[in-house]
């Protein structure tokens, strides 16, 4: 290289440097001065917290969410009989505590839980006579009725799983569903269940619940329609292959509470 590009080449370096050094000077900053980029270390939870701090809270909100429904689960009353109601009538959560209440009066802890539980089943169903007759009467007083036909269909198709293979074994039924499930031949005959068929009772498989001391002393059954029926439903084989001692068992609590219930005295 010649004396002049040399010469050339260190006129340039001193222009960059100046140039350079008029940026430091207008920050009020010289080359000795320039601060040192600092890399801090970050430890493994603040990684983690930085990448995972959604999936966690989700995570924790789910397990919390999941131990309460376990301890609610665990400390729930097992039922030591299983009541159904199927009608027209309407329980409210007041009116059906009120009839459990009823219940427990007169039955024993059949599963030594140290409860006496009762799970009370509540389908709300309207036959079509039933719809016809409220229609009619809706009209008579110029009356607007609408009818929820796909729930009230939705409420049969429960009823009818119930009766198949449902848990309910003492049952109180609307007239027109108590002759549906009769003809079925899925009633147990009174006979076969008492020492002594009552006077007062309906056929050889129902009792109406109005006519029975039980109801007339506890006010809390008049929430049922008069002729609301009491029978109880035979051993199904699908209930059977639950296990059948143990079916049998549980089977045979319903056949006591049923006898107590008919057998009651003031």
């Amino acid at each position: 290289m010649s004396e002049e590009e040399k010469k050339q080449d260190r006129e340039t370096d001193e222009v960059s440097e100046s140039a350079a050094a008029r940026r430091l000077r207008a920050l009020g900053q010289n080359e000795e001065a320039r601060p040192a980029i600092e890399v801090s270390h970050v430890g493994f939870w603040e990684n983690f917290w930085y990448h995972y701090k959604w999936p966690t809270i989700l995570t924790v909100i789910g397990v919390a969410v999941a131990v309460v429904c376990i301890l609610q689960l665990l400390g729930k009353e097992s039922p030591d009989v299983y009541v159904m109601y199927a009608g027209p009538g309407y329980l409210t959560s007041h009116e059906a505590e009120d009839v459990r209440s009823a219940f427990r009066q007169i039955m024993e802890d059949y599963n030594g839980d140290g409860e006496r539980g009762v799970m009370l089943t509540d389908i709300n169903y309207l036959s079509p006579e039933q719809i016809a007759e409220k229609k009619a009467k809706a009209e008579a007083e110029g009356v607007d009725l609408i009818i929820d036909n796909s729930g009230n269909a939705a409420a049969y198709e429960r009823f009818e799983t119930e009766i198949m293979a449902g848990e309910s074994v003492v049952l109180l039924l609307d007239p027109a569903l108590y002759g549906f499930v009769k003809k079925s031949g899925a009633l147990m005959p009174l006979s076969e269940i008492l020492d002594a068929v009552p006077e007062y009772a309906l056929d050889d498989t129902g009792i109406r619940l109005a006519d029975t001391p039980f109801a007339q002393y506890f006010t809390a059954m008049s929430v049922f329609p008069e002729d609301t029926v009491l029978c109880v439903r035979a051993l199904t084989a699908m209930s059977a292959l639950k296990g059948r001692s143990r079916t049998e068992r549980l089977y045979g609590y319903h056949l006591d509470f049923f006898g107590k219930l008919t057998a009651f005295k003031e």
